[in-house]
């Protein structure tokens, strides 16, 4: 409980106010918190009456906060980001087992990488309870410093100074482009690709760091689909190597490069800067980083200088 000149928000409130926030009907929220909808109702009214400040307001059928409600919104989530640190310290220093640990990370991550991940930790830590989310990395970010996601596997850096950014390995980014393609296995220029239709796998990053600016027809943040579209000559795309190596190898795809112009990104961890990372987030930081063991791309990756 936070308490100023007879003013106060508890736990439950604070619980409360976010999920009107977030889904913007007390049906919803009470569903989510296993209470009935006048229950939710009393608390944030009992919230307003001691603020002095409306904290929503009625758009339609929809519930939305007011700027009050947003500010207090922000100390809400800090409020209960630093009492679930306190218990789980707490827990860990009583000899607890186990406890819950939320991953999150892009579409393309989750089916060709985050399951190997998994696998290898939960046969360290099997009494852990984990849960997958996936979504753009704007999202992510955001469900990170709210307090719904752990742990982020993502491509590093990343804006944000309460989180700490735990690089892993290092991948080529390559063009991809139909077998047969006249830029298909050698060193191309800018100038050569700059009129080619492109299919754009995700905004920024290495595609950035060209030296073109590409001729968009189609996003897409399915790898897998952008490589049956370039197969079937609908554009050339920018992809990670280790998402194409296989399909170079059997002959389905080619891949070419920019002179003298390596494209390379960074993929790592992202978690909040706390007095205390719980033991969950700290054994997954462990498994993480013997990614040789448990990686099948480990070959077309590379180390992290040190």
């Amino acid at each position: 409980m936070i308490a100023s000149g007879g003013e106060r928000l508890e736990l439950a409130h604070a619980r409360a106010l976010i999920a009107i926030g977030e889904l913007g009907s007390f049906n919803k929220a009470g569903e989510r918190l296993r209470l009935s909808p006048p229950a939710i109702f009393a608390q944030i009214h009992q919230l307003e009456a001691e603020l002095g400040e409306k904290l929503y307001e009625r758009a339609g059928r929809k519930l939305v906060l007011t700027p009050a409600g947003r500010l207090m919104t922000e100390y809400s989530r800090r409020l209960i980001l630093v009492h679930d640190e306190a218990i789980g310290a707490v827990k860990e220093l009583s000899g607890a087992q186990g406890g819950s640990l939320c991953l999150g990370c892009g579409p393309h991550i989750s089916v060709s990488i985050m399951p190997h991940l998994l696998r290898a930790f939960i046969s360290q830590h099997p009494h852990v309870e984990v849960r997958l989310v996936t979504g753009s990395d704007r999202m992510l970010c955001q469900d990170l410093e709210g307090g719904k996601v752990d742990v982020l596997l993502m491509n590093l850096p990343v804006d944000g100074t309460g989180l700490v950014q735990d690089p892993l390995w290092r991948y080529e980014m390559v063009f991809v482009v139909p077998p047969g393609d006249p830029a298909a296995g050698r060193a191309v220029s800018a100038a050569e690709l700059s009129s080619r239709p492109f299919i754009l796998y995700q905004p920024g990053g290495a595609i950035e760091a060209v030296e073109f600016q590409p001729r968009v027809v189609m996003q897409n943040d399915q790898a897998d689909s952008i490589k049956e579209l370039v197969k079937l000559g609908l554009g050339i795309s920018l992809l990670p190597w280790w998402s194409v190596s296989g399909d170079v190898c059997n002959g389905s795809l080619a891949i070419a490069r920019l002179e003298n112009r390596p494209l390379v990104n960074v993929t790592g961890l992202l978690y909040r800067r706390t007095a205390h990372v719980p033991a969950p987030v700290r054994a997954l930081l462990d498994v993480a980083h013997q990614w040789k063991t448990w990686l099948p791309q480990a070959e077309d990756v590379q180390e992290i200088a040190s």
